[in-house]
């Protein structure tokens, strides 16, 4: 399996950045975060116009550099950036911002006007000069995730500098990728990024959840992460500023539901039993 993470849990950072009043809570957020053990960071040019690029560059700067190397940062190129002189032009805009020599993980945030192979080669190229360590996808549904990959067998890829993730919107409320996307990514050996793993917000305070997850010991935002994370190949990404939660989100980390639990999740949140547009926020 292709799972280029080294814990299931990530830390996300969209919507972070955008008030100057919430800033000097959301540096302290990050760098909590990685105080306890979060490795993965994942943030886009787009979050706040690059604000939120440049918290977590504050935020490595304050732990110092020596972390540096055990943190994965996913950022992702906006799609009418996506030319081959685009896309490195975009790339050398977030690493200034992120104060990093290098980004691990860069992502196309969705297709847009470039062709596939024009955006792929742009990739290679910042492989080339060190600025990237890896490259995939978001928002992809399998007929994209199929054309893409297509692509990179065409230009003759080898597997290890292939795409390595798809991050899409996955969790209990939107179970569409189960039906054909997520099969495509496990026989592909390919991750899955899940972002809003708790929805809107919403499956925090849903109370179906929150029956099923008290006997268990469980918040019902706990409950939801541990199910998004069960599948070998999934990390999630959940977004949040409060310390508390952040905390408990990382508590999901090795969490292992029963099949009982399981279903009784089914029960409340059914599985696609046909293909739906794959779904985001």
């Amino acid at each position: 399996m292709n799972y280029p993470f080294s814990s299931k849990i990530g830390l996300g950072t969209w919507r972070m950045g955008e008030s100057d009043q919430s800033q000097k809570s959301e540096l302290k957020a990050i760098e909590y975060a990685l105080s306890i053990g979060y490795r993965l960071i994942d943030t886009a040019e787009m979050y706040a116009k690059g604000n939120a690029e440049r918290l977590i560059g504050k935020a490595l700067k304050n732990i110092g550099g020596n972390l540096r190397s055990s943190i994965t940062i996913v950022s992702k190129v906006l799609p009418h950036h996506a030319s081959k002189n685009g896309v490195i032009t975009a790339c050398e805009g977030s690493l200034k911002r992120l104060g990093c020599d290098y980004i691990d993980m860069y992502l196309l945030h969705w297709m847009g006007p470039y062709p596939f192979q024009e955006t792929l080669e742009g990739l290679q190229l910042l492989k080339e000069k060190g600025l990237i360590k890896n490259h995939g996808v978001s928002n992809f549904d399998q007929a994209a995730l199929k054309k893409w990959l297509e692509t990179e067998k065409s230009m003759d890829l080898a597997e290890q500098n292939s795409t390595v993730t798809n991050q899409v919107y996955y969790a209990l409320s939107a179970r569409g990728a189960e039906f054909d996307l997520i099969p495509t990514l496990i026989e592909r050996n390919i991750s899955l990024m899940a972002y809003s793993p708790l929805g809107g917000g919403e499956l925090a305070k849903h109370k179906g959840l929150q029956s099923i997850a008290k006997p268990l010991g469980l918040s019902a935002a706990q409950l939801a992460l541990a199910w998004v994370i069960r599948q070998p190949n999934t990390v999630a990404i959940p977004k949040s500023v409060s310390i508390s939660k952040i905390f408990d989100n990382w508590a999901c980390t090795d969490l292992i539901l029963s099949k009982d639990t399981l279903g009784d999740l089914d029960q409340l949140f059914a599985p696609p039993l046909a293909k739906v547009p794959l779904a985001v926020i």
